[in-house]
């Protein structure tokens, strides 16, 4: 086989181990060596995406078919935009911001409407309309939670936006245990929210 230094530069390290004979292997110098090797490198990781892990929670991202994006990132991707415009569009009355005209409520709580004491995510939508509206007060005061969910829904969207720009996809992976922990976690964070919003719905007259 002919000597080819060049010929590292378009397989992985060990094949070019394999390939090249060991008279072309001693002729390279040390810095073409490790240009080779970090060449090999670059091209794995491009081809195969990248990882990265923290504890038992592990975060990947590679190439995904369009055809597939267009099947989940891109109706998720929608429905976002739907409840960010809708935000903007309407105030927490249900007034078209700027005009006199109101849109009629569709629907109640029924927890609410029968014995007057809000469920666990009564407020939700107002304190997202709240938001829509810059106002951070509000919304706190419709529902704890709502201005750290309405933000955490932003950054989705522009995760998936950049998952549509670049054709990758961005997956998560946690093992049981720590699973069955965020959810206890998440189900305690609610309640205290829900204490919250009792007192303060209270102090507001809202109840």
């Amino acid at each position: 086989m002919a000597c080819n230094p060049n010929i590292i530069g378009t397989m992985g390290l060990a094949a070019a181990g394999r390939a090249i004979p060991a008279g072309c292997r001693d002729s390279r110098s040390p810095e073409a060596a490790a240009g080779a090797r970090r060449a090999g490198a670059s091209s794995a990781r491009r081809r195969a995406g990248a990882s990265s892990a923290v504890g038992a929670i592990s975060v990947s991202w590679g190439p995904v078919p369009r055809r597939e994006q267009a099947v989940f990132e891109l109706p998720v991707l929608g429905l976002l935009l739907l409840v960010f415009s809708v935000s903007i569009l309407l105030t927490p009355d249900l007034q078209i911001r700027g005009t006199s005209l109101s849109v009629p409520l569709a629907y109640g709580c029924p927890l609410f409407t029968l014995m007057g004491i809000p469920c666990l995510l009564c407020g939700m939508t107002r304190s997202f309309l709240a938001m829509g509206g810059l106002d951070l007060g509000g919304a706190f005061t419709f529902h704890p939670l709502g201005p750290m969910v309405f933000i955490a829904l932003a950054g989705l969207a522009a995760a998936i936006s950049w998952s549509l720009a670049r054709g990758r996809r961005i997956k998560i992976s946690i093992d049981r245990q720590t699973r069955g922990r965020l959810i206890t976690t998440g189900a305690l964070v609610l309640l205290i929210a829900w204490a919250v919003k009792l007192i303060v719905w209270r102090r507001t007259g809202l109840i």
